[in-house]
């Protein structure tokens, strides 16, 4: 059996009690980074030796794993932080076991990609998540222009080395007045969430000297969806004028078939 075990990003407070019960009873662990795995370890008193598995010896570490749970072993997986998988190694782990039919769990626990959601204020029924935007300018201008329409919101991991370069492409390529939320060191002491349209954070970025863990997000085009919907002001007025926006996105919905979280959005959304 197989553990992919979600771990703190940040405060080790956040872990689950089912998490640690599940690597105090592994007969092995594998970690993205086993610096990072200790201090665990240390802090909830797990006397277990973790075992590298990163995204150089993924590959050639993924054989021995799975000839290991074929012998019955009971095996943990560990990102350096977060879900293991998401922006980490672990999928070729999985696909693996599909293959040889061996069985394995998530024991979920903390997520940058949903916390910044929760933190953004952006709209959350729809989101998209991107990873990592690459190092190039060329490759990360065609993420954006490729996104520029998308209706969802957009979450990203991104350098704070990179932040001020990628902020002033993205205000050539966005709408400068679109929404956008820098989430920085999550759960941790210095904690930090900056909201603003594109062109309010790039100005306020560009003063300061940023550092720690980066997850920036992009509201999605909300315009797309005001002309899917197909409704004027006098309309929403009239919606308003009778009832509560959460009673006139629910009426509107039933009508149009359109989403309701959408349409509540909408009607919130100042003209």
């Amino acid at each position: 059996m197989i553990y992919l075990i979600c771990t703190p990003i940040g405060n080790l407070n956040d872990i689950s009690l089912r998490s640690i019960e599940i690597l105090n009873s592994s007969d092995l662990i594998y970690a993205e980074d086993t610096r990072k795995a200790q201090k665990i370890f240390h802090k909830y008193k797990i006397n277990k030796k973790s075992f590298s598995y990163n995204d150089h010896n993924e590959r050639s570490k993924t054989k021995k794993i799975i000839e290991e749970a074929k012998a019955g072993k009971k095996i943990s997986l560990i990102s350096d932080a977060g879900a293991p998988l998401i922006s980490d190694p672990g999928y070729i782990l999985v696909n693996e076991c599909i293959r040889e039919n061996i069985q394995y769990s998530v024991i979920p626990g903390p997520s940058a990609v949903i916390n910044s959601m929760l933190l953004s204020g952006l709209p959350t029924n729809k989101f998209m998540f991107l990873g990592f935007l690459p190092r190039k300018n060329t490759e990360r201008k065609k993420v954006f222009e490729n996104n520029l329409n998308n209706d969802a919101t957009l979450v990203f991991f991104e350098s704070p080395k990179r932040l001020v370069k990628t902020l002033s492409m993205m205000n050539e390529i966005f709408p400068s007045t679109r929404r956008a939320v820098v989430c920085r060191e999550m759960t941790k002491k210095y904690e930090e969430v900056i909201r603003g349209t594109i062109s309010e954070i790039h100005v306020h970025i560009s003063a300061r000297d940023i550092k720690g863990e980066i997850c920036l997000l992009i509201e999605g085009n909300q315009d797309l969806l005001e002309s899917s919907i197909n409704f004027n002001n006098e309309i929403k007025d009239v919606a308003l004028k009778n009832m509560s926006p959460s009673e006139a996105a629910k009426l509107l919905s039933l009508i149009t078939k359109q989403n309701k979280r959408d349409l509540y959005n909408w009607l919130t959304k100042k003209s």
